[in-house]
């Protein structure tokens, strides 16, 4: 299990328990209904010139990483190098079983992502979108599932991805 999963996991464990702590009855009980979340595209970037540049070149390990070596990302400083990634934000959201569930989407950087959803049983939820920097998408789907939906970008997975978590609901 990766560490986000894990890590969204146990926040859920906690709201949970919280929740049926509430409840008196020790289920959750959720209703389906229209979500939004605002997501937005992003790249983060991060440059050194005070340790050494990595043997391996990031971008080998991910579509989604980049890296400009010394001497590549500055003329002037030999020693200077860039990496860089692309991710969604938030990059972990949670749902009910049911909900209809809107990804209000902003491109802020990247000319071009192909986005698309995997649903818990590894079928596709939403077929690909194309989307471009600087536009607004909304992206809607139906959390049939319980589990884990993945939100997917074609150029820059498998780094660029976010983690859906669909929690059952009581009826």
């Amino acid at each position: 299990m990766s560490h986000r999963k894990f890590f969204v996991s146990a926040i859920l464990i906690v709201v949970g328990l919280l929740a049926a702590a509430c409840a008196g009855s020790g289920a959750v009980g959720l209703s389906p209904s229209s979500v939004t979340f605002d997501v937005s595209v992003i790249e983060i970037k991060g440059a050194t010139d005070g340790i050494s540049a990595p043997e391996i070149d990031p971008a080998s390990l991910s579509d989604g990483y980049r890296f400009k070596p010394p001497g590549e990302y500055d003329a002037d400083n030999l020693d200077k190098w860039q990496v860089s990634t692309y991710m969604f934000t938030p990059a972990s959201i949670v749902v009910a079983q049911g909900d209809s569930v809107t990804l209000r989407t902003f491109i802020i950087n990247g000319d071009k992502h192909t986005v698309w959803l995997e649903a818990p049983d590894g079928s596709t939820a939403k077929s690909e979108v194309l989307m471009n920097r600087g536009r607004e998408y909304n992206f809607v789907f139906t959390a049939d599932q319980a589990g884990y939906y993945t939100l997917h970008c074609d150029e820059h997975d498998p780094t660029m991805s976010a983690t859906i978590l669909v929690l059952p609901t009581d009826g």
